[in-house]
Protein backbone atom coordinates (compact mmCIF):
# COMPACT_ATOMS: atom_id res chain seq x y z
CA UNK A 1 0.00 0.00 0.00
CA UNK A 2 1.47 3.40 -1.06
CA UNK A 3 1.99 5.92 1.66
CA UNK A 4 -0.59 8.78 -0.01
CA UNK A 5 -3.23 5.70 -0.19
CA UNK A 6 -2.72 4.88 3.74
CA UNK A 7 -3.09 8.83 4.49
CA UNK A 8 -6.09 9.16 2.69
CA UNK A 9 -7.48 5.93 4.51
CA UNK A 10 -6.74 7.54 7.92
CA UNK A 11 -8.50 10.95 6.81
CA UNK A 12 -11.56 8.48 5.85
CA UNK A 13 -11.63 7.38 9.40
CA UNK A 14 -10.85 10.48 11.37
CA UNK A 15 -13.97 11.85 8.89
CA UNK A 16 -16.13 8.84 9.99
CA UNK A 17 -15.64 9.41 13.59
CA UNK A 18 -16.16 13.24 13.57
CA UNK A 19 -19.17 12.50 11.61
CA UNK A 20 -20.18 10.23 14.67
CA UNK A 21 -19.44 12.22 17.20
CA UNK A 22 -21.60 14.87 16.08
CA UNK A 23 -24.44 12.13 15.58
CA UNK A 24 -23.93 11.01 19.17
CA UNK A 25 -23.79 14.76 20.03
CA UNK A 26 -27.40 15.24 18.16
CA UNK A 27 -28.83 12.56 20.58
CA UNK A 28 -27.75 13.66 23.54
CA UNK A 29 -29.08 16.99 22.96
CA UNK A 30 -32.27 16.11 22.09
CA UNK A 31 -32.26 13.68 24.98
CA UNK A 32 -32.10 17.24 27.16
CA UNK A 33 -35.64 18.27 27.19
CA UNK A 34 -36.65 14.87 29.06
CA UNK A 35 -34.05 15.31 31.79
CA UNK A 36 -34.96 19.34 32.09
CA UNK A 37 -38.85 18.03 32.03
CA UNK A 38 -38.17 15.63 35.25
CA UNK A 39 -36.05 18.36 36.74
CA UNK A 40 -38.56 20.80 36.76
CA UNK A 41 -41.86 18.49 37.98
CA UNK A 42 -39.00 17.60 40.92
CA UNK A 43 -38.26 21.33 41.53
CA UNK A 44 -42.08 22.13 41.15
CA UNK A 45 -43.68 19.13 43.52
CA UNK A 46 -40.17 19.35 45.54
CA UNK A 47 -40.06 15.66 45.23
CA UNK A 48 -36.77 13.43 44.24
CA UNK A 49 -36.24 11.77 41.37
CA UNK A 50 -37.09 8.45 42.72
CA UNK A 51 -40.12 9.50 43.82
CA UNK A 52 -41.08 10.51 40.56
CA UNK A 53 -40.08 7.67 39.00
CA UNK A 54 -42.59 5.59 41.56
CA UNK A 55 -45.30 7.93 40.46
CA UNK A 56 -44.51 7.66 36.85
CA UNK A 57 -44.83 3.27 37.57
CA UNK A 58 -47.67 3.87 38.85
CA UNK A 59 -49.34 5.53 36.47
CA UNK A 60 -48.74 3.31 33.74
CA UNK A 61 -49.43 0.20 35.70
CA UNK A 62 -53.21 1.64 36.21
CA UNK A 63 -53.50 3.54 32.75
CA UNK A 64 -56.23 1.58 31.70
CA UNK A 65 -58.11 2.36 34.52
CA UNK A 66 -56.88 6.12 34.77
CA UNK A 67 -57.86 7.02 31.00
CA UNK A 68 -61.55 5.86 31.95
CA UNK A 69 -61.51 8.21 34.89
CA UNK A 70 -60.26 11.12 32.59
CA UNK A 71 -62.98 10.33 30.22
CA UNK A 72 -65.94 10.49 32.67
CA UNK A 73 -64.66 13.81 34.28
CA UNK A 74 -64.51 16.42 32.22
CA UNK A 75 -62.93 18.72 35.31
CA UNK A 76 -59.59 16.29 35.42
CA UNK A 77 -59.89 16.15 31.73
CA UNK A 78 -59.26 19.93 31.63
CA UNK A 79 -56.88 19.83 34.25
CA UNK A 80 -54.32 17.37 32.20
CA UNK A 81 -54.79 19.09 28.92
CA UNK A 82 -53.21 22.45 30.75
CA UNK A 83 -50.18 20.71 30.92
CA UNK A 84 -50.04 20.12 27.48
CA UNK A 85 -46.10 21.43 27.01
CA UNK A 86 -45.46 18.03 29.38
CA UNK A 87 -45.49 14.80 27.94
CA UNK A 88 -48.79 12.43 28.84
CA UNK A 89 -47.23 10.94 31.84
CA UNK A 90 -45.75 14.13 33.58
CA UNK A 91 -49.41 15.97 32.92
CA UNK A 92 -51.10 13.70 34.54
CA UNK A 93 -48.59 13.63 37.80
CA UNK A 94 -49.05 17.22 37.83
CA UNK A 95 -52.97 17.43 37.57
CA UNK A 96 -53.44 15.16 40.22
CA UNK A 97 -50.57 17.02 42.44
CA UNK A 98 -53.19 20.22 41.59
CA UNK A 99 -56.08 17.99 42.87
CA UNK A 100 -54.37 16.49 46.32
CA UNK A 101 -53.13 20.13 46.82
CA UNK A 102 -56.64 21.55 46.81
CA UNK A 103 -58.10 18.98 49.50
CA UNK A 104 -59.11 20.03 52.67
CA UNK A 105 -58.36 16.43 53.95
CA UNK A 106 -54.56 15.00 54.08
CA UNK A 107 -53.43 11.45 54.45
CA UNK A 108 -52.90 11.86 58.36
CA UNK A 109 -51.01 8.89 59.65
CA UNK A 110 -47.71 9.32 57.07
CA UNK A 111 -45.79 7.90 60.01
CA UNK A 112 -47.67 5.04 60.85
CA UNK A 113 -46.25 1.90 60.83
CA UNK A 114 -48.92 0.05 59.64
CA UNK A 115 -48.86 1.92 56.12
CA UNK A 116 -46.87 -0.36 53.04
CA UNK A 117 -43.63 1.23 52.64
CA UNK A 118 -43.36 0.30 48.83
CA UNK A 119 -44.61 3.78 48.35
CA UNK A 120 -42.86 7.03 48.90
CA UNK A 121 -44.87 8.89 52.04
CA UNK A 122 -44.36 11.91 49.80
CA UNK A 123 -46.37 10.59 47.14
CA UNK A 124 -49.37 9.57 48.95
CA UNK A 125 -51.83 11.89 48.83
CA UNK A 126 -51.01 12.30 45.06
CA UNK A 127 -51.97 8.22 44.96
CA UNK A 128 -54.61 9.13 47.10
CA UNK A 129 -56.10 11.52 44.08
CA UNK A 130 -55.05 8.74 41.65
CA UNK A 131 -57.37 6.58 43.35
CA UNK A 132 -60.19 8.43 44.46
CA UNK A 133 -60.43 9.44 40.17
CA UNK A 134 -60.90 5.26 39.37
CA UNK A 135 -63.64 5.37 42.20
CA UNK A 136 -65.70 7.80 41.13
CA UNK A 137 -65.11 6.71 37.51
CA UNK A 138 -66.40 2.77 38.57
CA UNK A 139 -69.33 4.97 40.36
CA UNK A 140 -70.43 6.69 36.79
CA UNK A 141 -70.15 3.40 34.94
CA UNK A 142 -72.63 1.83 37.44
CA UNK A 143 -74.90 4.40 36.83
CA UNK A 144 -74.59 4.91 33.16
CA UNK A 145 -75.40 8.01 31.28
CA UNK A 146 -79.27 7.57 31.99
CA UNK A 147 -78.93 7.35 35.35
CA UNK A 148 -75.62 10.57 35.72
CA UNK A 149 -78.01 12.74 34.82
CA UNK A 150 -80.40 12.14 37.04
CA UNK A 151 -78.30 11.40 39.98
CA UNK A 152 -74.83 12.11 38.95
CA UNK A 153 -74.28 15.35 40.43
CA UNK A 154 -75.93 14.37 43.99
CA UNK A 155 -73.19 11.98 44.18
CA UNK A 156 -70.97 14.24 43.29
CA UNK A 157 -72.20 17.03 45.75
CA UNK A 158 -73.77 14.87 48.96
CA UNK A 159 -72.26 11.66 48.32
CA UNK A 160 -68.82 11.22 47.86
CA UNK A 161 -67.67 14.40 50.26
CA UNK A 162 -69.70 12.07 53.10
CA UNK A 163 -67.93 8.63 52.23
CA UNK A 164 -64.45 10.16 51.08
CA UNK A 165 -62.64 10.31 54.31
CA UNK A 166 -63.68 6.76 55.38
CA UNK A 167 -62.55 5.23 52.33
CA UNK A 168 -59.35 7.37 52.32
CA UNK A 169 -58.40 6.08 55.76
CA UNK A 170 -58.81 2.68 54.71
CA UNK A 171 -56.40 3.47 51.68
CA UNK A 172 -53.84 5.06 54.46
CA UNK A 173 -53.91 1.85 56.27
CA UNK A 174 -53.86 -0.77 53.35
CA UNK A 175 -52.78 1.13 50.40
CA UNK A 176 -53.38 -0.11 46.42
CA UNK A 177 -52.91 -1.86 44.21
CA UNK A 178 -55.82 -2.67 42.17
CA UNK A 179 -59.42 -2.78 41.70
CA UNK A 180 -62.74 -4.72 40.50
CA UNK A 181 -65.35 -2.31 39.17
CA UNK A 182 -69.38 -2.95 38.51
CA UNK A 183 -68.84 -4.41 34.75
CA UNK A 184 -70.11 -8.25 33.99
CA UNK A 185 -70.49 -9.11 30.95
CA UNK A 186 -73.85 -11.54 32.00
CA UNK A 187 -75.97 -8.76 33.54
CA UNK A 188 -78.40 -5.98 31.74
CA UNK A 189 -76.26 -3.70 29.82
CA UNK A 190 -72.92 -5.26 31.25
CA UNK A 191 -72.95 -3.90 34.60
CA UNK A 192 -73.95 -5.85 37.99
CA UNK A 193 -76.88 -4.91 39.05
CA UNK A 194 -76.73 -5.64 42.72
CA UNK A 195 -75.15 -3.64 44.91
CA UNK A 196 -71.67 -3.77 43.98
CA UNK A 197 -70.05 -0.34 42.64
CA UNK A 198 -65.82 -1.41 43.31
CA UNK A 199 -63.58 -3.29 45.62
CA UNK A 200 -60.05 -1.99 46.09
CA UNK A 201 -57.06 -4.51 46.91
CA UNK A 202 -53.97 -3.55 48.89
CA UNK A 203 -50.50 -4.27 48.90
CA UNK A 204 -50.60 -7.71 50.37
CA UNK A 205 -52.84 -8.51 47.12
CA UNK A 206 -56.05 -8.93 49.45
CA UNK A 207 -59.83 -6.88 49.44
CA UNK A 208 -60.21 -4.57 52.22
CA UNK A 209 -63.24 -2.55 50.53
CA UNK A 210 -66.01 -2.40 48.97
CA UNK A 211 -68.56 0.17 47.81
CA UNK A 212 -71.89 -0.48 47.33
CA UNK A 213 -75.10 0.91 46.91
CA UNK A 214 -78.39 0.06 47.89
CA UNK A 215 -81.87 0.51 45.95
CA UNK A 216 -85.34 0.34 46.78
CA UNK A 217 -87.86 -1.92 45.39
CA UNK A 218 -89.35 1.11 43.58
CA UNK A 219 -85.81 2.09 42.34
CA UNK A 220 -86.61 5.86 43.90
CA UNK A 221 -84.28 5.47 46.67
CA UNK A 222 -80.21 4.73 46.99
CA UNK A 223 -78.07 4.31 49.76
CA UNK A 224 -74.27 4.74 48.77
CA UNK A 225 -72.44 2.83 51.87
CA UNK A 226 -69.13 1.12 52.37
CA UNK A 227 -67.86 -2.43 53.73
CA UNK A 228 -64.26 -2.88 54.95
CA UNK A 229 -62.48 -6.04 55.87
CA UNK A 230 -62.44 -6.04 59.75
CA UNK A 231 -66.26 -6.08 59.72
CA UNK A 232 -67.48 -6.96 55.93
CA UNK A 233 -71.68 -6.98 57.29
CA UNK A 234 -70.87 -3.78 58.78
CA UNK A 235 -72.66 -0.64 56.64
CA UNK A 236 -70.32 2.02 56.95
CA UNK A 237 -71.22 5.71 55.33
CA UNK A 238 -75.18 5.34 54.49
CA UNK A 239 -76.05 8.00 52.62
CA UNK A 240 -79.21 8.49 51.01
CA UNK A 241 -80.52 9.76 48.03
CA UNK A 242 -84.26 10.66 46.76
CA UNK A 243 -85.15 10.50 43.36
CA UNK A 244 -87.55 9.78 40.44
CA UNK A 245 -87.27 5.95 39.86
CA UNK A 246 -84.01 4.99 38.33
CA UNK A 247 -83.31 2.83 35.00
CA UNK A 248 -81.32 -0.31 35.37
CA UNK A 249 -77.93 0.52 36.33
CA UNK A 250 -75.60 0.97 33.30
CA UNK A 251 -78.27 2.66 31.19
CA UNK A 252 -77.01 4.47 28.31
Amino acid sequence: MSFWRSIKKIASVLVLVMLLNTVFAAITVSALPAHSELQQIQDELNLTESEIQELLLFIQEHSSSIEEAIEVDENLKANIEQYNEYSKEFAMILAFADIATSQTSTVSNLSDSTIPSEISPAIWPIVWAVVAAIIKAAVKKKMGKKIVQQIGRQFDDKVWPQIEPGIKREYEIHGYTRSVGPEDAAQANGIKQGEHIISLYGQNGSEYLRLHVYTSDSRNHTRWHYHTKDNWPDHKGNVDLYHNSLPKWGSE
